[in-house]
């Protein structure tokens, strides 16, 4: 491709229908953002459909939308290419020292990003959901069973009502026994997985409540979610499973525990004591 995409964009802007400026004018302002959110995010935010944005790629030249993310991607490499200091691409030739300057800031950089995307009223929600359940089943798949399993040690310390189950099957058996009262707290980076879509039918036969912790708030799940937490690395199109996923999904874990907690610290000091003795007598 000759020009680069921005360039082409604003060249060929005139042509464009109404809905095809509609996605011109958000991705000339969100340009680093959108080239990691997914064709239907896009056709939600700027109010067109998915097929509008299909067309408008190919009014580009490409084949589709994800040619129109790698364009983007390719258009900003200049920009980062100029970057030495902490947060820049790791090369052959960083010593030590720089290695761990720049994990540290793309780290602190996922942290933001989390804050950010992170919505006060679905933190809300989802500790209402929280407070009032009868039990909490803290689920997830792949690397996402690890945040799960550790968003279980969190909250356990606070309220014996939280669980998590690592076997597939043996989550289907939990699943298929919950209750209305009963919560789902899921992982999901994609929030499309068919093993999370399962979960979803069962949950959703048994009345219970779901918290899904996703990237994409327009991902099949998030459809059945009662509250979505929107929270995920900025990956490119052709990178998964970075650490920066983990450090964004235990950011949400820190601040719904962090919530669950203020608004009754004295069950939580109790519970926290109790753990404390028990595991204090097990050392002695």
């Amino acid at each position: 491709m000759g020009k680069d995409i921005i360039a082409l964009m604003l060249q060929e802007y005139e042509r464009f229908t109404r809905a095809e400026r509609k996605i011109a004018d958000y991705v000339l302002e969100h340009q680093e953002e959108t080239q990691y959110i997914s064709i239907t995010d896009l056709s939600a935010r700027c109010g067109v459909a998915v097929s509008t944005v299909s067309l408008f790629c190919r009014k580009l030249k490409l084949a589709g939308f994800n040619d129109f993310k790698l364009e983007l991607a390719r258009a900003a490499l200049p920009a980062r290419a100029v970057l030495s200091g902490p947060g820049s691409q790791i090369t052959e030739e960083d010593s030590t020292a720089a290695v761990m300057g720049k994990v540290l800031h793309a780290l602190q950089d996922e942290l933001n990003n989390a804050y950010h995307m992170l919505s006060e009223a679905a933190v809300t929600r989802a500790v209402d959901l929280l407070r009032g359940a009868g039990q909490v089943i803290c689920l997830g798949q792949g690397n996402h069973s690890v945040v799960a399993l550790a968003a279980w040690g969190q909250f356990s310390t606070t309220s014996p009502k939280f669980k998590t189950i690592q076997d597939s099957h043996m989550q289907t058996v939990v699943l298929s026994t919950l209750s209305r009262e009963d919560v789902v707290l899921y992982f999901s980076h994609s929030g499309a997985t068919h093993e999370l879509l399962d979960a979803v039918e069962v949950i959703r036969a048994r009345g219970a409540k779901l918290i899904l912790v996703t990237r994409y708030p327009n991902s099949p799940a998030s459809a059945y979610a009662d509250t979505v937490l929107l929270c995920g690395p900025n990956e490119q199109p052709f990178q998964f499973g970075s650490s920066s996923a983990f450090v964004a999904q235990l950011y949400a874990v820190e601040v719904l525990l962090s919530e669950f907690v203020r608004r009754d610290p004295e069950e939580a000091e109790r519970n926290r004591q109790s753990v404390g003795k028990a595991l204090t007598q097990k050392c002695v």
